[in-house]
């Protein structure tokens, strides 16, 4: 359920999904489930199917084709060299969790670009709708020395099954991705970088290979047993709070003046085929981007107006 605060009406929308990530090496068993599954599913409204085989950790880096340098010119390919160590971060300048991960790209090789020279390569790939927003926020940040392309035409999200931001890829010496996943799993890059170019192997979480990912009666991490005929409650109430807020003076004059401005309830249900089990997970988005002061009034009142068993996630990004 999508309040939109700047607007009048409140949007509900359901979808099954049936999704499952495999190694690349099961490309043929993906294909032939989609085909099959597109003929059963054909009419009806709200069914997603994603199930595919896609390169991660363990693969051979296959070459992004088709991204823009964001100061202009033709599309290119990024090709690896052996010898080098890359890290791609696929992010962009309205997601404010993006901000801090490529900054950090920044400060590393402020620090360490003498060091690394030219065998150390960090590449952003900007998924923003055009490129004109990311030169002015890379020149405001300071973010020169990071290779910023813009995604364009480019389908290497789907190539490398980037759902979301921020996302990066850690491609080491001989061109294996070595790690795919949020830069936060990552705790020191730095030590990644130093010991991927000294030809040793990283390891931890999001380095091994996709296999069998998922083929277990283990629960999904934050998905757990839920009353979901009182949730779903709660998010059918919703509509009536979302019309308040959209009807609020306070929330309108504040939600008129920022880029973005959502109040979202998201209730996620999850079948596990090995045991039978329905978790879920219940979440109140709230995306508050543009000036500071427009943020601090709607705060409030969204904390007074929206209340409920979710779990809230606060997403602003302050812009003066």
């Amino acid at each position: 359920m999508v309040c939109p605060l700047a607007a009048d009406k409140v949007i509900g929308k359901s979808t099954m999904i049936v999704a499952k990530d495999l190694p690349s090496t099961k490309a043929a068993e993906a294909k032939k489930f989609n085909e099959e599954v597109k003929e059963i599913t054909k009419g009806i409204q709200g069914v997603e199917i994603d199930v595919k085989a896609q390169f991660g950790a363990g693969d051979q880096y296959d070459t992004i084709t088709g991204v823009v340098p964001i100061n202009g010119g033709d599309p290119i390919n990024l090709e690896h060299k052996e010898g080098e160590v890359w890290l791609i971060d696929f992010w962009a300048t309205w997601c404010p969790p993006c901000q801090a991960p490529m900054a950090h790209n920044q400060e590393m090789l402020t620090k360490r670009k003498a060091d690394w020279g030219d065998k150390l390569r960090i590449i952003g790939i900007s998924i923003d709708q055009t490129a004109e927003p990311v030169v002015k926020h890379v020149e405001a940040k300071g973010w020169a020395d990071v290779e910023h392309y813009h995604r364009a035409g480019s389908s290497c999200s789907n190539q490398y099954g980037i759902k979301g931001v921020p996302h990066v890829i850690l491609v080491d010496t001989k061109g294996k991705i070595v790690y795919k996943g949020h830069p936060a799993q990552r705790k020191d890059l730095e030590a990644d970088f130093d010991t991927l170019l000294k030809g040793e192997a990283i390891t931890g979480e999001g380095t091994a290979p996709a296999e069998g990912a998922g083929d277990s009666a283990e629960a999904d991490p934050g998905f757990s047993a839920l009353d979901f005929a009182a949730v779903n409650k709660e998010v059918d109430d919703f509509e009536e709070v979302g019309k308040a807020l959209q009807q609020d003076p306070k929330v309108q004059e504040a939600a008129k003046t920022l880029m973005r401005a959502f109040c979202v309830y998201l209730l996620r249900e999850k079948f596990n085929p090995f045991t039978g089990d329905t978790t879920g997970k219940f979440e109140n988005y709230r995306v508050l981007v543009g000036p500071s002061a427009s943020i601090d009034a709607i705060k409030p009142i969204l904390e007074e107006k929206v209340k409920g068993s979710f779990q809230v996630v606060m997403q602003e990004h302050p812009m003066g």
